[in-house]
């Protein structure tokens, strides 16, 4: 566990369940903290909370309970309108379905980023092909997504997540539709720039494969967190 001077986000005691849903909540008191620079892998059966964790701790949803804190900053306490502004400036995501908007190129989405958070469009463009560049997709700025590989959607997805520089970096399930030769170079690219831009990196998984290749590990199970440790790669 990251010393508290280190901490780059803390969870503490997260609860929630959907709007008019009946049963057992979602998340039952889910606690604890990342480290800067750490990778930590969340896993979890289909089912067990984990996009929704991820949904929370990036803002897009707010809990019943419990608190999220990025930095010093609560998210939990903010509203819409800073909640957005926090995770457009601080936080990248990597989705399953790499979730490119199909009209714009590999570049164009990139710089998307960017553009939103109010850069020009010339230097958007500019830092879009260097992150680009540096994934090795020195071809594909002009492409569409339909006219890339499923690993190659990957790698654009995951400069979208980090041209910006984020201080957090979340994926849920960056692998589950690539090959497990592409899913594992997709994996060390993810960490590898996240590591550069200094990012603490959160990747939710259902393979055991791909947690065990985090820093640390913590299972989700019936909405808490079950089992976690420190473990080496």
């Amino acid at each position: 566990m990251a010393k508290a001077s280190d901490t780059l986000l803390q969870v503490e005691n997260l609860g929630f369940r959907y709007p008019g849903a009946a049963g057992r909540p979602v998340l039952r008191g889910v606690d604890f903290r990342l480290g800067c620079g750490e990778v930590l892998a969340l896993l979890g059966r289909s089912g067990s909370g984990k996009s929704t964790l991820l949904n929370l701790i990036g803002g897009i949803d707010v809990p019943e309970r419990g608190l999220v804190g990025l930095q010093g900053v609560e998210l939990t306490r903010l509203g819409d309108r800073d909640r957005t502004l926090v995770r457009r400036r601080r936080i990248g995501f990597v989705y399953q379905f790499f979730n490119l908007l199909p009209t714009l190129t590999a570049s164009e989405n990139v710089a998307l980023v960017l553009e939103l958070n109010g850069r020009s469009h010339a230097e958007s463009r500019e830092r879009a092909l260097a992150m680009l560049a540096a994934l090795g997709l020195e071809a594909c700025g002009e492409r569409y997504p339909d006219q890339l590989s499923g690993g190659e959607q990957q790698r654009v997805a995951i400069a979208r997540a980090m041209v910006h520089g984020p201080d957090l970096v979340l994926a849920d399930e960056p692998t589950g539709n690539l090959d497990a030769a592409t899913g594992y170079r997709v994996l060390e690219l993810l960490s590898a720039m996240a590591a550069e831009h200094g990012a603490g990196l959160v990747v939710a998984t259902h393979s055991r494969e791909v947690a065990e290749w985090a820093h640390r590990l913590l299972v989700l199970e019936d909405g808490v967190i079950a089992a976690g440790g420190d473990q080496s790669r």
